[in-house]
Protein backbone atom coordinates (compact mmCIF):
# COMPACT_ATOMS: atom_id res chain seq x y z
CA UNK A 1 0.00 0.00 0.00
CA UNK A 2 2.90 2.20 0.79
CA UNK A 3 4.32 1.33 -2.48
CA UNK A 4 1.52 2.06 -4.07
CA UNK A 5 0.89 5.47 -2.19
CA UNK A 6 4.44 6.65 -3.36
CA UNK A 7 3.92 5.25 -6.74
CA UNK A 8 0.91 7.55 -7.03
CA UNK A 9 2.24 10.77 -6.23
CA UNK A 10 5.57 10.15 -7.71
CA UNK A 11 3.28 10.00 -10.92
CA UNK A 12 1.56 13.02 -9.80
CA UNK A 13 5.12 14.51 -9.49
CA UNK A 14 6.02 13.67 -12.60
CA UNK A 15 2.96 15.33 -14.63
CA UNK A 16 3.36 18.31 -12.61
CA UNK A 17 6.71 18.78 -13.68
CA UNK A 18 5.89 17.69 -17.34
CA UNK A 19 2.97 20.48 -17.30
CA UNK A 20 5.63 22.97 -15.82
CA UNK A 21 8.02 22.51 -18.46
CA UNK A 22 5.54 22.93 -20.90
CA UNK A 23 4.29 25.99 -19.95
CA UNK A 24 7.91 27.05 -19.35
CA UNK A 25 8.66 26.27 -23.06
CA UNK A 26 5.87 27.84 -24.22
CA UNK A 27 6.42 31.39 -22.73
CA UNK A 28 9.24 33.47 -22.02
CA UNK A 29 10.11 36.93 -20.38
CA UNK A 30 12.83 39.40 -20.88
CA UNK A 31 14.07 41.91 -19.25
CA UNK A 32 16.25 44.89 -20.68
CA UNK A 33 17.03 48.67 -20.81
CA UNK A 34 16.27 50.90 -23.78
CA UNK A 35 18.45 53.92 -23.59
CA UNK A 36 18.34 57.67 -26.09
CA UNK A 37 21.30 55.71 -28.21
CA UNK A 38 18.74 52.48 -28.59
CA UNK A 39 16.62 54.47 -30.37
CA UNK A 40 18.37 56.60 -32.19
CA UNK A 41 20.33 53.58 -34.34
CA UNK A 42 16.45 52.12 -34.78
CA UNK A 43 15.29 55.43 -36.35
CA UNK A 44 18.97 55.35 -37.92
CA UNK A 45 18.30 51.67 -39.33
CA UNK A 46 14.80 52.61 -40.39
CA UNK A 47 16.12 55.72 -42.33
CA UNK A 48 19.05 53.65 -44.47
CA UNK A 49 16.75 51.11 -45.03
CA UNK A 50 13.43 52.80 -45.88
CA UNK A 51 12.76 52.35 -49.78
CA UNK A 52 10.84 55.44 -49.42
CA UNK A 53 14.11 58.03 -47.78
CA UNK A 54 16.53 56.04 -50.06
CA UNK A 55 14.40 57.17 -52.86
CA UNK A 56 14.35 60.64 -52.18
CA UNK A 57 17.49 60.86 -50.87
CA UNK A 58 18.78 60.38 -54.70
CA UNK A 59 16.26 62.20 -56.26
CA UNK A 60 17.73 65.23 -53.70
CA UNK A 61 21.34 64.47 -54.90
CA UNK A 62 20.63 64.04 -58.15
CA UNK A 63 18.58 67.07 -58.27
CA UNK A 64 20.62 69.85 -56.59
CA UNK A 65 24.03 68.19 -58.39
CA UNK A 66 22.17 69.10 -61.44
CA UNK A 67 21.42 72.51 -60.53
CA UNK A 68 25.10 73.29 -59.43
CA UNK A 69 25.94 72.08 -63.31
CA UNK A 70 23.31 74.35 -65.12
CA UNK A 71 24.64 77.68 -62.69
CA UNK A 72 27.33 78.21 -64.60
CA UNK A 73 25.64 78.48 -68.17
CA UNK A 74 23.28 80.39 -66.38
CA UNK A 75 25.83 83.06 -64.97
CA UNK A 76 28.03 82.76 -68.68
CA UNK A 77 24.53 83.89 -70.18
CA UNK A 78 23.26 86.29 -68.20
CA UNK A 79 26.64 88.14 -67.40
CA UNK A 80 28.60 87.59 -70.53
CA UNK A 81 31.24 85.70 -68.00
CA UNK A 82 34.01 83.31 -69.45
CA UNK A 83 32.26 79.63 -68.95
CA UNK A 84 35.48 77.61 -68.17
CA UNK A 85 36.12 78.84 -64.49
CA UNK A 86 32.26 78.54 -63.14
CA UNK A 87 32.10 75.41 -64.93
CA UNK A 88 35.04 73.88 -63.53
CA UNK A 89 34.21 75.09 -59.36
CA UNK A 90 30.39 74.17 -60.05
CA UNK A 91 31.15 70.99 -60.88
CA UNK A 92 33.77 70.40 -58.14
CA UNK A 93 30.24 71.54 -56.01
CA UNK A 94 28.35 69.10 -57.81
CA UNK A 95 30.35 65.81 -56.82
CA UNK A 96 31.25 66.96 -53.32
CA UNK A 97 27.57 67.34 -53.11
CA UNK A 98 26.53 63.62 -54.07
CA UNK A 99 29.23 62.52 -52.61
CA UNK A 100 28.67 63.86 -49.21
CA UNK A 101 24.82 64.64 -48.79
CA UNK A 102 24.22 61.39 -47.62
CA UNK A 103 26.79 61.63 -44.53
CA UNK A 104 25.10 65.36 -43.87
CA UNK A 105 21.38 63.68 -44.11
CA UNK A 106 22.09 61.06 -41.30
CA UNK A 107 23.99 63.55 -39.57
CA UNK A 108 21.54 66.07 -39.47
CA UNK A 109 18.30 63.54 -38.84
CA UNK A 110 20.14 62.10 -35.76
CA UNK A 111 20.88 65.65 -34.22
CA UNK A 112 16.52 66.45 -34.76
CA UNK A 113 16.23 62.84 -33.12
CA UNK A 114 18.64 63.86 -30.22
CA UNK A 115 16.58 67.01 -29.89
CA UNK A 116 13.16 65.69 -30.37
CA UNK A 117 13.35 63.21 -28.21
CA UNK A 118 15.24 64.96 -25.86
CA UNK A 119 12.88 67.73 -25.42
CA UNK A 120 9.93 65.10 -25.51
CA UNK A 121 11.19 63.19 -22.62
CA UNK A 122 8.72 60.01 -23.38
CA UNK A 123 9.04 57.82 -19.97
CA UNK A 124 7.52 54.81 -22.20
CA UNK A 125 10.32 54.64 -24.72
CA UNK A 126 13.56 54.60 -22.90
CA UNK A 127 14.03 52.81 -19.20
CA UNK A 128 13.39 49.42 -17.73
CA UNK A 129 11.78 46.97 -20.73
CA UNK A 130 10.14 43.59 -20.12
CA UNK A 131 8.99 41.33 -23.01
CA UNK A 132 6.79 38.56 -22.78
CA UNK A 133 6.69 35.86 -25.48
CA UNK A 134 4.19 32.87 -25.31
CA UNK A 135 1.78 31.38 -27.67
CA UNK A 136 -0.18 34.36 -27.88
CA UNK A 137 2.14 36.94 -29.32
CA UNK A 138 4.07 39.47 -27.67
CA UNK A 139 3.64 41.62 -24.28
CA UNK A 140 5.77 44.65 -24.28
CA UNK A 141 5.75 46.09 -20.85
CA UNK A 142 7.52 49.63 -20.07
CA UNK A 143 6.61 51.92 -16.75
CA UNK A 144 3.74 53.86 -18.38
CA UNK A 145 2.04 51.06 -21.31
CA UNK A 146 1.40 47.90 -21.89
CA UNK A 147 1.43 46.87 -25.77
CA UNK A 148 0.23 43.65 -27.19
CA UNK A 149 0.66 41.76 -30.64
CA UNK A 150 -0.06 39.12 -31.93
CA UNK A 151 2.27 36.84 -34.18
CA UNK A 152 -0.23 37.09 -37.32
CA UNK A 153 0.23 41.23 -36.72
CA UNK A 154 3.65 41.28 -37.01
CA UNK A 155 4.61 42.82 -40.16
CA UNK A 156 8.66 41.58 -39.91
CA UNK A 157 11.54 40.92 -38.16
CA UNK A 158 15.10 42.68 -38.58
CA UNK A 159 17.98 41.12 -36.94
CA UNK A 160 20.89 43.73 -36.70
CA UNK A 161 24.47 43.21 -35.16
CA UNK A 162 22.92 44.47 -32.07
CA UNK A 163 18.99 44.79 -32.52
CA UNK A 164 15.99 42.83 -33.37
CA UNK A 165 14.01 45.58 -34.33
CA UNK A 166 9.81 43.65 -34.29
CA UNK A 167 7.82 45.70 -36.75
CA UNK A 168 4.10 45.72 -35.83
CA UNK A 169 3.65 48.60 -38.27
CA UNK A 170 5.81 49.40 -41.70
CA UNK A 171 7.27 51.99 -39.16
CA UNK A 172 7.24 51.25 -35.81
CA UNK A 173 8.85 48.36 -33.95
CA UNK A 174 9.78 47.02 -30.52
CA UNK A 175 13.72 47.62 -29.95
CA UNK A 176 14.99 44.46 -28.53
CA UNK A 177 19.09 44.78 -27.92
CA UNK A 178 20.99 41.68 -28.32
CA UNK A 179 23.41 42.09 -25.88
CA UNK A 180 20.86 42.02 -23.00
CA UNK A 181 19.12 38.77 -24.24
CA UNK A 182 21.92 37.17 -24.92
CA UNK A 183 21.05 34.33 -22.71
CA UNK A 184 17.84 33.45 -24.01
CA UNK A 185 18.46 34.23 -27.65
CA UNK A 186 18.00 30.28 -29.05
CA UNK A 187 14.75 30.49 -27.04
CA UNK A 188 13.62 33.57 -28.88
CA UNK A 189 14.44 32.18 -32.13
CA UNK A 190 12.75 29.06 -31.44
CA UNK A 191 9.62 31.02 -31.42
CA UNK A 192 10.15 32.58 -34.34
CA UNK A 193 10.55 29.18 -36.18
CA UNK A 194 7.56 28.22 -34.41
CA UNK A 195 5.27 30.70 -35.45
CA UNK A 196 6.80 30.94 -39.10
CA UNK A 197 8.58 34.41 -38.55
CA UNK A 198 11.87 34.87 -40.62
CA UNK A 199 14.38 37.33 -39.59
CA UNK A 200 15.73 39.08 -42.13
CA UNK A 201 19.42 40.50 -40.84
CA UNK A 202 20.70 43.68 -42.62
Amino acid sequence: MKYLYFLFFSNVKIVVIKIFLRKWRSSMKLNYEINLDDYIEFNLHHLKHSKTVQKSLINQRIAVSLIYLVIPFLISFLFNQPLFGYLLAFSLAAILWFIYFPKYFYRSSKNKMIKHLTEKNDQSLFGEHSLKVDEHGIKEITQSSVHEIKWDDIVEIKGTKNYFYIYFTSMQAIVVPLEAIKDDMERLLQFYRKYNIQVLYC
